[in-house]
């Protein structure tokens, strides 16, 4: 059975979306909230975890950390509640579980507020060193600096790397940075961050031998290449106004299929790598929209 562990920052998501930009001294009314769970099950660990388990791949182990509080509690629930292994947390004594307030404005744009919760220097537990260093696949989201040394310094030769980019360099130095370009098999990052990776690759020197890489273009799809061979893969629009975690949910479908061997055939099936990864993130999105129109009828 394969094993997949994915470190990153958890979180507890507050989401909401707005009739208009919030300023100071006007009060901004919230037009649609998630009914099912406020806050709702957050962060890159979370709903790359959700992809894998929902695409066959049971353990699927997210490595990350919550506080010793209630909030933990719910976060373990949701976990649960989606089928995910809970093993890879850490509760540290003390802290509060991070939370994020996403609020979507009428034109798209995001303000995100994010209390992390959790003291500083977190790195890997025991538990969570032994968890990396015996995992198949071991796939990095954006997470605490020390981490980062941490992971590349616990994984086996023979285990294979996943990097969901997101370039923030608070917790991501460029060193850093061209480590996991050098040692990733799998890179998924957005068009908008794809100067960033270039910037690491080149830091990286020669490239890994069967690396693939994975641009994202929001509804105009996506490119993925390997071996200097690309193929861009369309996708199906699909109108949201809520789109939290669409982007780590394509990277889990992305993960599932390659880990399942997708690309040992040839090019059909890096077609079908990236189809994996559009499938898995229009079924979290259709699901979300189908509970939110369950709601309004509702009311």
């Amino acid at each position: 059975m394969t094993t997949i562990a994915i470190t990153g920052f958890a979180s507890l998501d507050h989401v909401a979306v707005l009739d208009g930009a919030p300023r100071a001294g006007r009060t901004t009314t919230i037009l649609q909230r998630p009914q099912d769970a406020w806050p709702r099950l957050g962060g890159g660990p979370a709903f790359v975890a959700m992809a894998l388990v929902a695409d066959g791949i049971a353990q699927a182990i997210p490595v990350s950390w919550i506080g010793d509080d209630t909030a933990g509690d719910a976060y373990r629930d949701q976990l649960a509640a989606r089928g995910v292994p809970d093993r890879g947390l850490d509760a540290v004594a003390g802290a509060r579980t991070p939370v994020s307030v996403l609020a979507y404005e009428p034109d798209g744009g995001c303000i995100c507020l994010y209390d992390p919760g959790m003291p500083a220097g977190l790195t890997l537990s025991a538990a969570q060193r032994e968890l990396v260093g015996t995992a198949d696949w071991v796939c990095i989201t954006i997470g605490p600096a020390a981490v980062n040394d941490a992971v590349l310094d616990a994984i086996r030769p023979g285990t294979r790397l996943a990097w969901i980019v997101k370039h923030d360099p608070r917790v991501l130095s460029v060193a850093q940075a061209a480590r996991f370009a050098a040692r990733a098999d799998l890179i998924c990052f957005s068009h908008a961050e794809a100067g960033f990776v270039q910037q690491a690759l080149a830091g990286a020197g020669a490239a890994r031998p069967g690396q693939v890489l994975i641009e994202t273009r929001g509804g105009a799809g996506a490119t993925i290449t390997r071996d200097e061979r690309s193929i861009a893969v369309s996708a199906e629009p699909l109108a949201v106004t809520d789109p939290t975690g669409a982007g780590d949910s394509f990277a889990g479908g992305v993960l599932a299929a390659l880990a399942k061997g997708e690309t040992d055939k040839g090019e059909t099936d890096l077609a079908a790598v990236v189809r994996s990864g559009h499938a898995a993130a229009r079924r979290l999105l259709l699901a979300r929209q189908t509970s939110e129109n369950e709601s309004a009828l509702r009311e």
